[in-house]
């Protein structure tokens, strides 16, 4: 279980918009939750495509000279 303090403004303004303070937080925070869940994050991103971009450059080295084989053929 874990214990948070809000500040008494915030909880002003809890207490002005619902009655079950506790079921409130309960459900804001799942929902914060549900969000960043759904939420691209930026930095995984970028380093997926910084790896993919290693990958594929060795790729293209390891294909260097098949690329060129048989070019005049065309």
């Amino acid at each position: 279980m874990l214990t948070v303090s809000i500040p008494d403004e915030i909880d002003k303004e809890l207490s002005s918009v619902t009655t079950d303070k506790k079921e409130f937080i309960i459900s804001a925070i799942k929902q914060k939750i549900i969000i960043e869940k759904r939420t691209v994050n930026i930095q995984k991103l970028e380093a997926e495509y910084a790896d993919s971009i290693k990958e594929n450059n060795e790729i293209m080295k390891d294909f260097t000279h098949a690329d060129k084989e048989n070019w005049n053929d065309y």
